[in-house]
């Protein structure tokens, strides 16, 4: 592993509380009558029929587009991340509330545990998807620095990827809860960047403790694939929006190749007494 403030990882069984949306307006707790969720102020959201519901307030699209999601659902059903998905699965198993922010089209979402499951994304075409494919999580329309659910609500959340919304996270996560973090280990598509750049770089380590948490607990987990759909790779990471026309042209024009996964999971542990 990488060393810095990584520790061992321990497995623990955690516990279940019962969570509850909140609006995303007032903050007051929300109820289902029909087919809308309501708070005692009447602020009113509609379930859509494939079962989510859009707490976003925003009024355009957002997140990841029809053709993004696209691009990343046909390179995810490849299993390629399988081995990530797995692991996060087994990880997951003993959590009660679980909430995993930034959950796209729900392909990680589905496979982890969780006794009640939420999944939340701006991306309405990718939550649509997600809760088409998943009926076994509650899923909303609903930005990460503002989460519409109670405080201290959650066993676990997972950010897969997804920036840290510290605050929310101190806010939602119960005492005694934890996030579980996935990001790019030093390596990660290393050969894809010296395809598409002069000059190729190994990702920093950007493990750190958190306020409020303990110090996290670190799995290092690496695999090269020989991967056919580069180009459906290249669009579903941020490269795609950083990268000169050329170095461009080179992954379109890529024939399958060897790649290298590599991925950091960071459990961190919500301090009890805070």
């Amino acid at each position: 592993m990488q060393g810095g403030l990584c520790r061992e990882w321990k497995s623990g069984t955690i516990g279940i509380v019962e969570a509850e949306y909140r609006c995303p307006i007032c903050h007051e707790g929300l109820t289902r009558h029909d087919h809308a969720l309501c708070c005692v102020n009447h602020h009113t959201f509609n379930i859509a029929r494939q079962g989510y519901v859009d707490l976003s307030r925003k009024q355009k699209a957002s997140g990841d587009n029809r053709a993004m999601v696209q691009a990343r659902t046909r390179f995810l059903e490849q299993g390629y991340y399988r081995f990530l998905r797995d692991e996060l699965t087994k990880l997951t198993a003993d959590a009660g509330v679980l909430v995993d922010i930034g959950c796209g089209q729900g392909w990680y979402t589905k496979a982890l545990g969780g006794q009640l499951k939420y999944g939340f994304d701006l991306s309405r075409q990718a939550i649509r998807h997600a809760a088409g494919q998943d009926k076994g999580t509650h899923y909303a329309v609903a930005g990460i620095y503002d989460l519409p659910l109670a405080d201290g609500s959650a066993d676990v959340v997972t950010s897969i990827f997804t920036p840290l919304p510290e605050d929310e996270l101190q806010r939602v996560i119960r005492p005694g809860g934890s996030l579980i973090q996935v990001m790019p280990g030093p390596d990660h598509l290393l050969e894809l960047k010296e395809l598409a750049y002069e000059t190729a770089y190994r990702n920093p380590d950007k493990v750190r403790q958190l306020e409020g948490f303990e110090a996290p607990e670190c799995i290092h987990i690496q695999k090269t694939i020989p991967v056919s759909d580069v180009w459906d790779l290249f669009e579903m990471t941020p490269y795609r929006y950083h990268t000169p026309k050329e170095g461009l042209e080179r992954v379109k024009r890529a024939q399958p190749m060897e790649i290298t996964f590599d991925f950091v999971i960071a459990r961190h542990l919500r301090k009890e007494n805070d």
